[in-house]
C-alpha cells in the first residue's frame, strides 16, 4: 500500500511538471527568437496595422517582429516605407510578389532574398531608425539567417 501511494505521488508530480512545460511549437518559437538574438536582431511581440487593397482601412495583425536598428538614424525626416506581400492600388512593385509604398532601388540579391521570404513574411517596415520584419515565425533558422542578411542591406538604402 505504501508503494502504491509513493507511485501515485510520483506520477502526480511528474504530471504537474509536464503540464507546466511549454508545448513543442512554443519551444521552437523560443529557439528561433534566441537564434535571431545571436544574429543581432531585436525580437518583439507586437501588432501592426496593414492597409487593405484599396488603402481605405487598416487590419490589425498580432505578429512577431525582428528588427535591425541603424547605427545612426537618417538625418532626413522621412515617412516609413512599407513592403507588403499583396497589392495595394497606389503602391509600387518592388520585387516579384512585393509592393512598396515608395519606389525602392533594390539590388538583385535583395530581390532574390525577398522572393525566398515571400511566403513567410507579412510586411517589412523601413523607417529612419530601423528595418523591421513582421512575420508569424513559420520558418526555420535559415529564414532568420536570411533576414539577418537582408535587413542591414535594406537599412543601407537611402530613403530620400
Amino acid at each position: 500500500m505504501v508503494v502504491l501511494i509513493i507511485v501515485l505521488i510520483t506520477l502526480s508530480l511528474m504530471g504537474s511538471a509536464l503540464w507546466i512545460m511549454p508545448p513543442k511549437q512554443e519551444r521552437r518559437r523560443m529557439a528561433l527568437r534566441m537564434f535571431a538574438r545571436k544574429h543581432n536582431l531585436i525580437v518583439q511581440l507586437t501588432s501592426i496595422g496593414l492597409p487593405d487593397k484599396w488603402d481605405k482601412s487598416k487590419e490589425v495583425h498580432k505578429v512577431c517582429s525582428y528588427a535591425h536598428y541603424r547605427a545612426k538614424s537618417l538625418p532626413i525626416t522621412t515617412e516609413k516605407v512599407l513592403l507588403l506581400t499583396y497589392d495595394v492600388w497606389k503602391y509600387h512593385q518592388a520585387a516579384p510578389g512585393w509592393w512598396s509604398s515608395k519606389a525602392l532601388p533594390l539590388c538583385d540579391k535583395d530581390k532574390a532574398q525577398l522572393a525566398l521570404l515571400l511566403p513567410l513574411v507579412r510586411a517589412i517596415e523601413i523607417t529612419r531608425e530601423s528595418v523591421v520584419v513582421y512575420w508569424d515565425e513559420a520558418g526555420a533558422e535559415e529564414s532568420v539567417e536570411l533576414m539577418s542578411e537582408l535587413l542591414p542591406s535594406l537599412a543601407s538604402i537611402s530613403l530620400v
